[in-house]
C-alpha cells in the first residue's frame, strides 16, 4: 500500500508520498479556503481565488476551529466547520486515491482531543485509512540531527506557531517540550498589511485604487505572491494591474514591503526570544513559507546565539514519511506522537558561558539606567529595589512590577561582563529570559521583571571612539 503524508497547515495543506527513487515528493498543495454558494462548495485554490469577491460566503478558519458548531450560513449539505473541512480533505485526496493508500497526518499544535477525534473520523470517511498522527513542528524538525534545543517557527493562515523541541542526547530522541500560538501573526495578517501598502502606492502614484472594487482587490491578492517572491532578493519590482482597459504600473521597493510588516516581524522575533533562556544556544528552523518573505531571513539572522536553518517545502509531511515506522499505530490505538528518534547533534550547548572571549568592542563597561551610568567592575554590582547596605548597588524604584529586592548581579572579570539572576519573576536580556548566568555584550537591553524596568549595557570610549577598556 502507498503511504501518504498530509501536512495540516491551513496556509497550504501539503500532501506527499515516497517516490520510486526513495525520496519524498509533493503531490498537491491546497490553501485552507472554502466558498459556499448555494449547494456548491469550492475549496482550496479555487475558493481562495474568489474569497475577496464573495466575503460573506468565504471560510478560512474551519481547520483551526474544527468542530461541530453550526456555521452562520449553512447549506443543505454543509452545516458545520467539520463538514467544510471534510469537503476540503475529500477534494484534496480523491484525485490521488486508488483505494490502496493509507495516511499519516502532521497535526499543527493546539488541536484538542475532540478535534483529533473528528480528524480521525474524517480521514477514514474519505476512504484513506489514517494510520498515524504526529506533531507538525516535531515532524518538520526531524529531517536532520538536532542539538539540545530546537525552535520551529511557521505561519498558518491566522496565527504563527512556535514549537520548542528538546534533545537530551540520551537515545530518547527529539521531543516536543511546549508550543506558543500567536494569533493575528499569520499569513493573512501579513498579506493584509502588504495589500494596503501596495494599494496606497497605486493611489498615490496613479490615482488607481485597487481596493475600491472587489474584483481588483482579488486581483491584487492574486498578484501579491509573485511580487513577494521577486522581492525576496531584488531591490524593486515593477507591479502592473489592468482595469477597465487601462494598465496601471508602479514600482514596489523591497524596503517598502519590509517596512509594511516590520512591526509584525518584530512580534515574531519577540515570540522566539520569549521561548528560550538568554545565553543558551538554539537552532531556529523556519518553515519555507516564512523564510521566503522579503526581509524575514535578515530579521531572524540578527538573533544572538541562534543558528538559522530554512526547512524545505513540505518539511512536516516529509518528516512524517521519514519516521512513519515510529508514527504508525493500530486503528484502535491512534495517538499523537510527540517524540521521534532524531540523531543528536553533538557539540551544541551554552555559548554565552562565563569565560567566553569577546572582541574588545563588544565588552560593556557600564550599565545605563535613568540617564546615569554605573561602572561594572570585579566587585559585584547588585540591582534591585532593596539591596542591603554595604554592597555595591543600583537601586531601582520600589514597586516596579516583577522586580525583586535583590534582582540580579553584574560583575566584570578579565573584560567579560556576566549577569546572574536571583529574581522571582525573571531577568530578560533582549527579551530572552536569563537562565542562571549569561555573558553580556555592548548594546544588550536588560529588563528586570514584567513589565519591570529597562537598562542598557554600554561601553565608554576615548576621544577617538576606540574602547577605553
Amino acid at each position: 500500500m502507498t503511504l501518504l503524508a498530509l501536512e495540516l497547515n491551513d496556509a497550504g495543506l501539503i500532501l506527499a508520498r515516497i517516490a520510486a527513487g526513495g525520496e519524498s515528493e509533493i503531490l498537491a498543495e491546497s490553501p485552507g479556503f472554502a466558498l459556499l454558494e448555494g449547494n456548491t462548495v469550492l475549496t482550496g485554490v479555487t475558493a481562495a481565488a474568489r474569497a475577496r469577491q464573495r466575503p460573506l460566503f468565504a471560510h478560512s478558519t474551519f481547520w483551526r476551529e474544527l468542530g461541530v458548531t453550526p456555521l452562520p450560513r449553512p447549506t443543505a449539505t454543509v452545516q458545520t466547520t467539520a463538514d467544510v473541512a471534510f469537503t476540503h480533505l475529500s477534494d484534496l485526496l480523491k484525485p490521488l486515491s486508488s483505494g490502496t493508500e493509507r495516511m499519516v497526518i502532521a497535526v499543527p499544535a493546539g488541536y484538542s482531543r475532540d478535534q483529533l477525534g473528528i480528524l480521525i473520523g474524517m480521514a477514514n470517511e474519505v476512504g484513506v485509512p489514517l494510520v498515524g498522527l504526529v506533531d507538525a513542528g516535531l515532524a518538520a524538525s526531524s529531517l536532520e540531527a538536532a542539538p539540545r534545543r530546537v525552535l520551529h517557527l511557521d505561519l498558518e493562515l491566522h496565527r504563527a506557531a512556535l514549537t520548542v523541541l528538546e534533545h537530551q542526547g540520551d537515545g530518547e530522541g527529539l521531543r516536543r517540550s511546549h508550543f506558543e500560538l500567536q494569533p493575528r501573526l499569520g499569513w493573512l495578517s501579513l498579506q493584509q498589511a502588504w495589500i494596503e501598502a501596495i494599494a496606497e502606492t497605486f493611489v498615490r502614484r496613479t490615482r488607481f485604487d485597487p481596493l475600491h472594487q472587489a474584483v481588483t482587490e482579488q486581483a491584487l491578492v492574486d498578484l501579491l505572491p509573485g511580487w513577494l517572491a521577486a522581492l525576496k532578493d531584488a531591490e524593486a519590482v515593477d507591479a502592473e494591474m489592468i482595469f477597465g482597459g487601462q494598465t496601471h504600473r508602479v514600482e514596489l521597493a523591497r524596503k517598502q514591503m519590509i517596512d509594511a510588516v516590520r512591526g509584525k516581524y518584530s512580534d515574531l522575533l519577540r515570540l522566539v526570544q520569549s521561548a528560550r533562556p538568554a545565553g543558551e544556544a538554539v537552532e531556529l528552523r523556519l518553515g519555507q513559507r516564512l523564510a521566503d518573505l522579503p526581509g524575514a531571513i535578515e530579521q531572524f539572522a540578527a538573533l544572538r546565539d541562534c543558528e538559522l536553518k530554512v526547512l524545505p517545502r513540505g518539511a512536516a509531511a516529509r518528516g512524517a514519511l521519514l519516521h512513519a515506522p515510529h508514527i504508525e499505530r493500530p486503528a484502535d490505538a491512534l495517538t499523537l506522537v510527540y517524540r521521534l528518534p532524531v540523531p543528536f547533534a553533538a557539540g551544541a550547548g551554552l555559548v554565552n558561558a562565563p569565560g567566553e572571549t569577546l572582541a574588545v568592542e563588544h565588552r560593556p563597561t557600564h550599565v545605563l539606567f535613568a540617564g546615569r551610568a554605573w561602572p561594572i567592575t570585579a566587585e559585584p554590582l547588585k540591582l534591585g529595589w532593596a539591596v542591603p547596605e554595604g554592597q555595591r548597588r543600583l537601586t531601582v524604584p520600589a514597586g516596579a512590577p516583577g522586580v525583586s529586592r535583590v534582582h540580579c548581579t553584574l560583575v566584570r572579570h578579565d573584560g567579560v561582563t556576566t549577569l546572574e539572576d536571583h529574581s522571582t519573576y525573571g531577568t530578560f536580556v533582549n527579551d530572552e529570559r536569563v537562565k542562571g548566568t549569561t555573558v553580556l555584550r555592548v548594546g544588550d537591553r536588560l529588563r528586570l521583571g514584567a513589565p519591570g524596568v529597562q537598562l542598557e549595557l554600554i561601553q565608554l570610549v576615548n576621544e577617538h571612539g576606540t574602547p577605553s577598556v
